[in-house]
């Protein structure tokens, strides 16, 4: 990978000496967006943000309204991967205005589309769910698939949340199969990863590591740094599911070098939960305790609820299996207010049964 941004840099550097930037700022826009597309593809968030911000200004310069537009998209979709929402959003609705005035109803879906991703990301999943299926109605009309592939998916995440698994199946089968009929190989990926969630979550392990082998072999293929750190905790669950802390943690050190060099932290965060659920299997209270803490922390700072309340669920497992029972009932009645706020219901009757499971001590 470090070696594909290498060819990035030296490629870049030849157009520069040849003079190619200076000769027709047509051309150069589209070099500059092949290049941010490159960068940001490679989880280089700092160089796409870079690339995309100096094309946006030519394309301004150039009176090019549609490429404002795509650029205005492309920065909104690196800083939601920042986690930086509100400027997200601003660039987003900034590119949707401008595609509205172009009458690119392509680009409104689209766009339309990523705007429901981070209010998903943040929480607001009835909004989120909203503008998912507004972008779905537009993209069914236009024949989008690649838009109606990445709703059904986005869609089919929410359902599995609200624990609604035949449905997020359905959705998700749909999803691979238009990935697979037009070729997008990274749709196919994340595809495959997400249906192998839902497998677990029905406890279908068979079905769920199927699917996180096909998904990963795509990824690591493809380079795909963001869906390789997540499918190595879904692993890693895995592996605490079937009590193997061990490989659970190895798993988690396994996506924490990838998070690390991405910048992601709410990946970061993730494998902190599950590496404190390692580690309470063990019994090593004070690093469980720890790791959760950071969890907890980075969840807070960098706004995810879902792995917030989930934090939450996993230290008052760990604080009932010390016997202390008050701590326990503190950390579940925090996940419970969670989970109910973002409509979990399968997750809101577990907290219920471990709450019911302490007795009144």
């Amino acid at each position: 990978m470090e070696e594909r941004l290498r060819q990035v840099e030296r490629v870049l550097e030849t157009l520069r000496g040849l003079g190619l930037f200076k000769r027709d700022d047509l051309q150069n826009l589209h070099l500059l967006l092949t290049i941010g597309r490159t960068y940001e593809r490679l989880s280089h968030l700092e160089k796409a943000y870079e690339v995309y911000q100096t094309a946006l200004a030519l394309a301004e310069r150039l009176e090019d309204a549609g490429g404002c537009a795509a650029l205005l998209n492309r920065i909104g979709k690196v800083l939601s991967k920042w986690n930086r929402w509100e400027e997200a959003l601003d660039y987003l609705d900034r590119s949707w205005k401008a595609y509205q005035e172009l009458c690119d109803e392509q680009g409104q879906a689209g766009t339309m589309l990523d705007r429901g991703i981070i209010l998903h990301e943040q929480g607001n999943f009835i909004a989120a769910e909203e503008v998912y299926e507004t972008a779905l109605d537009l993209a069914q009309r236009i024949g989008d698939q690649k838009i109606i592939a990445n709703a059904n998916n986005n869609l089919a995440v929410l359902a599995a949340i609200r624990g609604d698994f035949n449905e997020s199946v359905m959705r998700y089968q749909t999803c691979l199969a238009i990935c697979q009929e037009v070729g997008d190989i990274g749709g196919t990926a994340r595809a495959y990863h997400n249906l192998g969630m839902t497998h677990a979550d029905k406890r279908d392990w068979n079905a769920a590591v199927d699917c996180y082998e096909r998904a990963f072999g795509i990824a690591q293929e493809q380079g795909l740094l963001d869906v390789m750190a997540n499918i190595y905790l879904s692993r890693a669950e895995l592996m605490l599911e079937w009590e193997d802390s061990s490989m659970s943690a190895s798993f988690c050190a396994r996506a924490l070098d990838i998070c690390r060099k991405i910048g992601n932290h709410l990946v970061e965060a993730e494998a902190y939960r599950l590496l404190g659920r390692a580690f309470t299997q063990r019994r090593q209270w004070a690093t469980a305790i720890r790791l959760f803490q950071d969890s907890l922390r980075l969840n807070e700072e960098y706004n995810n609820p879902l792995n917030l309340a989930e934090t939450h669920r996993d230290m008052g497992k760990m604080h009932a299996a010390k016997g202390h029972r008050a701590k326990a009932r503190a950390s579940f009645e925090a996940a419970l207010a969670g989970f109910r706020k973002l409509g979990a219901k399968a997750d809101v009757a577990e907290v219920e049964r471990l709450i019911e499971a302490l007795g009144k001590g």
